[in-house]
């Protein structure tokens, strides 16, 4: 429900009753004569109708705050809240004046980091890490103030390099780490928006592992062959996203895995299946061990 339509009414049903009330003591004093600290009659009236003023405003904004959040956040948030909207109008300036050089959820860096070994050794390889994350956005085009230390502004807030390593420290396992560029982010600006996941990279295809199989007809033409065989190939795609492979290096996360099919391989069991001139069933498999960082190498059979 719009909380106008239960506000609005109030106040004005609020702001009758104090009104009512106050006019009620003021003429009460006023027949009576009464003074309010030594003050004559009349003066006491100005002063109950003042009171009575000031009440209501008082009732108001009590009222306004205790039922509606956002005037809450405005009275008290203003000033944030215009930094914010000015923040937001700069970004969105920079963003159609000038090239994207970083889109939003777009890959930065990645790494293998094993942590099963030393802390000090574990953390050395974390900085590392941020440092060519550095060095590559500049090269890309983040360009920081001289004044201005970080050029990766970390999300979210408050987590350091050490709270990274200690992380995958106490894994102990061998471990994926990924940067993301968490907006859209363009060349010129000053810094860069990430932020950093972790995972474990496991073993996901041993070579020689069958990953799918299809029924190819050799009788259609060429065209249907070869659509036929990259479906199978689109079909090693989908296994192994569901099995954990992530997308290719600097690409949007959403990215399918990298699958990785010799050419020379494909025409071959194209001209294969088209000289049995029968149903062929054709086996996609891995040629190496395959793990969660990628890419999925494979053959037909």
């Amino acid at each position: 429900m719009n909380v106008a339509v239960v506000l609005i009414p109030t106040l004005i049903v609020v702001s009758g009753l104090v009104a009512f009330v106050g006019n009620q003591v003021g003429r009460s004093i006023g027949r009576r004569r009464l003074a309010l600290f030594g003050l004559r009659p009349r003066y006491t009236a100005q002063a109950i109708t003042v009171i009575t003023g000031m009440l209501i405003t008082v009732v108001t904004l009590a009222v306004v705050l205790l039922v509606s959040n956002d005037a809450r956040q405005a009275l008290f948030h203003l000033q944030e809240i215009r930094r914010q909207i000015a923040t937001q109008e700069q970004k969105l300036g920079r963003l159609q004046g000038g090239d994207i050089v970083y889109l939003h959820d777009q890959e930065v860096l990645r790494t293998i980091i094993d942590g099963r070994e030393p802390l000090p050794v574990v953390r050395n390889r974390v900085q590392a890490f941020f440092d060519l994350a550095a060095q590559a956005a500049r090269q890309r085009g983040i360009a920081p103030p001289a004044d201005q230390a970080p050029i990766l502004v970390l999300s979210p807030s408050g987590v350091t390099v050490n709270d990274i390593a200690n992380d995958l420290f106490e894994r102990r396992e061998p471990m994926v780490v990924r940067m993301f560029s968490t907006s859209n982010t363009v060349s010129g600006a000053p810094s860069l928006e990430v932020s950093v996941i972790t995972f474990p990279n496991r073993l996901v295809f041993r070579t020689g592992e069958a990953i799918v199989t299809a029924t190819i007809d050799g009788r259609g033409s060429r065209e249907q062959v070869e659509s036929g065989l990259l479906k199978l190939v689109a079909g090693v795609g989908a296994i192994a996203k569901t099995r954990g492979v992530i997308s290719p290096a600097f690409g949007p996360a959403s990215s399918p895995p990298d699958i990785r099919l010799d050419p020379a391989v494909l025409l071959a069991m194209l001209e294969r299946v088209q000289a049995r001139k029968a149903p062929v069933e054709v086996l996609a498999a891995a040629t190496a061990d395959t793990y969660t960082i990628g890419p999925v190498l494979i053959t037909f059979k």
